[in-house]
């Protein structure tokens, strides 16, 4: 089988553009997680949105105060976006020092690794993070994993993973995050979001 990650950051390398100005709007709810996560941390924090894109929730997260830096594994998506302090890194293997974060923001990427690496990208969500720091984070949610073609033109494949609340809370329990709150939403998918912290 093709590598799916790989694969899936070629599809976002092609469509980075489409994608952009599809998504640039959000969604309404991003004001609810921004003010969540600005009820953990305060402002000046460092945050680093993992799986940024092209940098629509990176914006916001340093239009409310926190200081932001955009990881992503497509360098297209990065360059559509044109921000500034912003690098190409696989979540798997975060770039960042121990601890050096006071939060986490992982928007409808962590969907596109497949379960069997879930539990390594949420343990370096945890190393990153200090004692205390917090977490968003949302996936699609379901069951099962798979291609599915990626619907901004053209043929290209990205691979989803679905989690449903209790698998995700132990993987996260497992690497010393704690789940604090979910929601469930709908928007031509349904999608779980998690709230947690490093508590210890």
């Amino acid at each position: 089988m093709p590598d799916a990650v790989s694969v899936t950051r070629s599809t976002y390398d092609v469509i980075a553009a489409q994608f952009a100005e599809a998504q640039a709007e959000g969604y309404p709810e991003l004001t609810a997680d921004l003010t969540w996560l600005a009820s953990r941390i305060s402002a000046g924090s460092r945050v680093a949105d993992v799986g940024c894109g092209p940098g629509r929730d990176l914006a916001l997260l340093r239009g409310i105060g926190f200081r932001a830096i955009g990881l992503d594994l497509s360098a297209e998506m990065l360059r559509a976006g044109g921000h500034t302090g912003v690098a190409q890194a696989d979540m798997r293997t975060l770039p960042l020092r121990d601890g050096c974060l006071d939060g986490l923001w992982c928007q409808a990427a962590l969907l596109h690794i497949p379960h069997d690496h879930v539990p390594e990208v949420l343990a370096e969500f945890a190393r990153v993070v200090r004692p205390g720091g917090a977490v968003h984070l949302v996936v699609a949610e379901g069951d099962g994993e798979g291609w599915e073609r990626h619907g901004y033109g053209g043929d290209g494949l990205r691979w989803f993973a679905y989690h449903r609340l209790d698998s995700l809370t132990d993987l996260l329990a497992a690497v010393g995050l704690t789940v604090l709150e979910a929601t469930h939403r709908s928007h031509y998918r349904a999608w779980l979001g998690v709230r947690a912290a490093k508590l210890v």
